[in-house]
């Protein structure tokens, strides 16, 4: 790409791309693979005039030789451009308010007074009409209260007074929806999907794990059961029942099996699949997510909802006071002032920017919010129940030792064991595989199929013998496994009672114990401390591990009441005996097993690293390296209750006080389009801000581009 500098400061260059201009794929391509550069801290591409400016850290020399050796038609490039572009979207609006300010003044200066007063009535007749169908229907809105001072201006000859609210009325609703566009899209990307790797299956039916960008259309890759779908796709093989609630709000599962299509972003309850990729692309998902978003009645908290039916009912008082305005004064004008007033338009606009601006922010801060009713209940609960595994101990448990018995190879159970537990991530699991990843042993070649037993354990075969993996309550009880000897017990018993035990065993004898240290996290007792001071009055802990392990990780971490040996029935069923005392409940937890509490809760709450069925069923995920993200969500939870309260208050003194100036005539109607149009706009604007004001920066720290050897372009 050859391009000439116009202007270079340290750390900032602005170029001339030589080009007429950029079309909007050129732009977008531009701008998206610039700024995902390191050392790039800002980019802005000027369309109508083909010209770039960045500001960087590091070598500039690099960055130019990188923008020369660009060719915007690579149709590659198109693969950095998000489904929807926010570049692409500000364009638009701005675009369609440079239209409506250039036809105002054009109209104004070019036209005479007749045709001028023809093309208000034109543009006006729409405007009552929307007004007038919302009248028929019956439904109570801001088109009707416009809609009447238009048609009042209108039948009184005060034609510019007409022309100016609808000209500053329509101004006003870009604005609106173009800050409402950007929240949902804000939200949108943090909610898409993020799969890095899929299992992909060649033609001789092997599977190995590549990268989500090297599927096409036509490939096929297996997906088990607790694993989300990556890509959308027609099922080839196999059963299972997917969970599509993120795309349709349904949360009960349904059947797939050979020939039915499946969605990218739904997960699997139950079962197995290979799919043959139909769209490689995001667009379907973040389409459906936006969808989802906008159509969601999570989006909108309680109180806000409470707030638009209060607002709602305002409507008729101001028509009320406008007939008053009238019946004192015998001005329309006056009275078409009131109706300036709308108390509902900057509760029903501003509030839900403020809650999608409030689930943007946590989306900053690795949370993700699946609404905004969700961020009320965090704000109100009393009660807050963890999971132990992955939870409150740490996402990377570590393989301690591996007791065999009967004469079995350590290393060849350890083996076993990780070609079981690969096919069924959790934080134990994982510690198993990496343990045999670390010693060199291919479990990758070892193929058999396994069933996963929700908070139990892996059953499959090896050869004609029946080998399971799990919960000592799942090998011994369930499956007849018993200790062959007295030894086996003292061996058993030397190990440490903090550490989790993984009991392996081949035809219905024991082989191996596997025992896995899960030290809770460093912050843990101080996040337990914290969250007592943010209000939450009881803190429990249920784990499915013993009662020596769930009470030194209990004492640990600060929780006073604790329960071990429970299964996932256990935990749903404790959270709703303390839903029915009244409480608001948070679960949060990481495994399969976790999902019906998470369910159950008022808000659950699950870890990005754990199962992908857990974090779809869940109405909040974390990071589970950072269990403060829980303080903070509390923290941000009670900022956005005040600040859909003071919008509330704020609105609706503003909206008085413009009616107020109506009835006494200090303001003509355009002048209260302007302060109405203005303080809602003002609101929406103030709701947009983050609530943290003095947050610190959460980009990651750019580093600086290698030196390249190579000249400015010129």
């Amino acid at each position: 790409m050859i391009y000439r500098i116009i202007q270079r400061t340290p750390g900032r260059f602005h170029l001339d791309l030589l080009q007429r201009r950029l079309s909007e794929t050129e732009a977008d391509a531009l701008y998206y693979t610039l700024i995902e550069l390191p050392g790039i801290e800002n980019v802005k591409v000027y369309q109508r005039t083909a010209q770039l400016s960045v500001r960087y850290i590091g070598v500039e020399s690099a960055i130019l030789q990188y923008i020369s050796d660009l060719d915007l038609s690579d149709a590659a490039l198109q693969d950095n451009v998000p489904a929807v572009s926010a570049r692409a979207t500000n364009e638009m609006y701005q675009n369609k308010i440079l239209d409506k300010v250039i036809f105002r003044i054009g109209k104004w200066l070019l036209l005479p007074a007749p045709i001028r007063t023809i093309v208000t009535i034109y543009q006006a007749v729409p405007f009552v009409w929307r007004g007038l169908k919302d009248l028929f229907h019956r439904n109570v809105s801001a088109e009707i209260i416009h809609a009447a001072a238009v048609l009042a201006a209108l039948l009184t000859g005060e034609f510019e007074t007409a022309a100016s609210v609808v000209f500053l009325t329509e101004i006003g609703d870009i604005l609106e929806e173009w800050t409402y566009k950007k929240s949902v899209d804000d939200l949108a990307q943090s909610l898409s999907l993020n799969v890095e790797k899929v299992w992909k299956v060649d033609e001789d039916g092997t599977s190995h794990q590549v990268s989500l960008n090297h599927m096409r259309n036509g490939d096929r890759f297996k997906v088990t059961m607790g694993n989300m779908i990556p890509l959308d796709g027609k099922v080839l093989s196999g059963e299972a029942m997917v969970n599509q609630a993120a795309l349709t709000g349904e949360p009960l599962a349904v059947r797939k099996h050979d020939g039915l299509i499946v969605y990218a972003g739904t997960v699997l309850e139950e079962g197995e699949l290979i799919v043959e990729v139909r769209s490689s692309s995001g667009e379907t998902r973040y389409d459906k997510i936006v969808t989802m978003i906008e159509n969601s009645e999570n989006l909108a908290a309680i109180t806000q909802m409470k707030a638009v039916s209060v607002a709602d009912r305002l409507v008729p008082w101001t028509f009320g006071a406008s007939l008053l305005a009238f019946v004192l004064t015998r001005d329309v004008m006056k009275a078409a002032s009131v109706l300036m007033a709308d108390f509902s338009c900057a509760v029903e606009v501003a509030m839900p920017i403020a809650v999608l601006s409030a689930m943007r922010e946590a989306g900053k801060n690795d949370i993700t919010v699946k609404g905004g009713k969700f961020l009320e209940a965090i704000s109100e609960a009393d009660t807050i129940v963890f999971d132990k595994t992955g939870t409150l101990t740490r996402a990377t448990p570590v393989v301690q030792d591996i007791v065999a018995f009967n004469g079995k190879d350590p290393d060849e159970m350890l083996r076993i064991a990780a070609c079981l537990e690969e096919q069924f991530p959790h934080s134990l699991a994982n510690a198993v595989v990496r343990a045999a990843n670390e010693k060199g042993l291919d479990h990758y070649q070892m193929k058999t199929k396994a069933e996963y037993i929700v908070a139990h354990g892996i059953a499959s075969t090896l050869g004609d013998k029946r080998v399971v993996i799990g919960s000592y309550h799942f090998v011994f009880e369930d499956e007849g496994v018993v200790f062959e000897n007295e030894e086996d017990k003292k061996r058993l018993a030397e190990i440490p009672a903090e550490y989790s035990h993984l009991y392996m065993a081949i035809g219905g004898k024991l082989v191996a114990v596997i025992a896995i240290s899960d030290p809770i996290k460093e912050n843990t007792p101080a996040v337990i401390r914290d969250l007592k001071n943010a209000g939450f009055k009881n803190i429990v802990m249920m784990t499915g591990d013993s009662e020596k392990t769930a009470k030194a990780i209990a004492a640990q971490a600060g929780i006073t009441e604790y329960y071990s040996e429970v299964l996932p029935e256990d935990k749903a069923k404790f959270v709703e005996k303390i839903k029915s005392r009244g409480e608001k409940v948070i679960m949060i937890g990481d495994g399969i097993n976790d999902s019906p509490a998470l369910s159950a809760a008022d808000v659950g709450i699950a870890i990005k690293e754990g199962a992908d069925i857990a974090q779809e069923i869940a109405d909040v995920t974390i990071s589970g390296s950072d269990l403060n993200q829980l303080v903070n969500l509390r923290k941000l939870s009670d900022k956005l209750m005040k600040r859909m309260h003071s919008t509330y208050v704020i609105g609706n003194v503003l909206n008085g006080a413009i009616l107020l100036f109506g009835i006494t005539g200090l303001i003509v109607p355009r002048t209260g389009a302007v302060l109405h149009n203005a303080s809602t706009i003002g609101l929406c604007l103030r709701n947009m801000q983050d609530l943290s004001a003095n947050q610190e920066e959460t980009d990651t720290e750019t580093s600086a581009l290698p030196v390249l050897t190579a000249p400015d372009a010129a």
